[in-house]
């Protein structure tokens, strides 16, 4: 349980860098001052808020594991939880104030297209994994006969 713990909380912080990393290269692309300026004045910090952020989402895909909920629950249980981190880190961080609540939906729902990605990402590697395991099996059932 541990290893499976670790390993996606290496997974997120891995993806966390290649989002901050992403925002870099889209900041080269337009203004900084329209991202995220309070952000960008302390880079350090919202490199590890962003990083923060995305080690909530991978790391709560542990749901996927260690539980044999229908897959549309483990979706939806994956979804809140994720979401509800970034809530907790916005607020936590000052992302989030009483005076910017209008950007939550926003954030919301890019954030959402976040998970999508990692949803879409993660079913194309347990595809290879599966893909790879069925031809093992029929390369050994092949040699049986």
């Amino acid at each position: 349980m541990f290893r499976i713990i670790r390993k996606y909380l290496i997974e997120g912080f891995a993806w966390g860098c290649v989002f901050v990393l992403l925002n870099i290269i889209r900041a080269q692309f337009t203004s900084f001052e329209l991202l995220l300026p309070e952000f960008y004045d302390n880079f350090i910090n919202f490199a590890i808020v962003q990083i923060l952020i995305v080690m909530g989402f991978v790391s709560t895909m542990i749901i996927f594991e260690i539980t044999k909920w229908h897959i549309g629950l483990k979706l939806l249980s994956h979804w809140t939880l994720a979401l509800g981190f970034l809530l907790i880190i916005g607020f936590g961080f000052g992302i989030y104030t009483t005076s910017n609540l209008a950007s939550i939906p926003v954030d919301i729902l890019s954030n959402s297209l976040i998970l999508l990605f990692i949803w879409v990402t993660y079913y194309f590697e347990e595809k290879y994994k599966i893909n790879k395991i069925n031809k093992r099996l029929l390369e050994k059932s092949l040699k049986q006969q």
